[in-house]
């Protein structure tokens, strides 16, 4: 799905995702360091299918994948995706190490549940690692409560995160 409008927050913009953002995704989803603790594949693990998922990923029809920019310079700095499900929107979020500690992080956040909000959205959840502290400490910040233990699994590795699914009520 693509945004009807722009998202914006005093520092960001947060548009649809486009086929000349996939090089910016892998360089933060695929990284050691800034994806760690996501799914996706390390570089040197990426096959031709996980590349395969870019293709026509801006015209998702289950959910929408984003983009964050600054506002003055338009330096992208991370991304966004949201996947709605009667009333509840599951979402996930990067940002780029270069921009670690900075706020963006809270300002994505905070912008996810204003749109989640205003679509009749009646909760939020992240499926975040136990290990990821920064990442439980943000959501921490807004509200949200561990749920359900999970595990999952690092594409084309055997790595697995023990994980709980974090959720807000709104």
């Amino acid at each position: 799905m693509k945004l009807d409008k722009t998202i914006e927050t005093p520092r960001l913009i947060i548009r649809s995702y486009l086929d000349c953002d996939k090089d910016f995704c892998l360089s933060l989803w695929c990284d050691e360091e800034n994806g760690g603790y996501m799914a996706d594949p390390l570089y040197k693990n990426i096959d031709e299918k996980y590349l395969s998922y870019f293709d026509g990923m801006q015209d998702c029809p289950d959910g929408y994948y984003m983009i964050v920019e600054t506002k003055g310079d338009r330096e992208r700095v991370g991304t966004l995706c949201m996947f709605p499900e009667n009333g509840n929107y599951d979402i996930g979020y990067c940002v780029s190490k270069d921009h670690w500690r900075e706020g963006f992080g809270s300002e994505m956040i905070a912008a996810v549940i204003d749109f989640v909000k205003a679509h009749g959205g009646t909760s939020v959840t992240a499926e975040v690692a136990d290990g990821n502290a920064a990442s439980l400490a943000l959501l921490h910040k807004f509200g949200f409560a561990a749920g359900k233990k999970t595990v999952y699994k690092k594409r084309n590795e055997e790595k697995f995160f023990d994980a709980h699914i974090m959720e807000k009520k709104l």
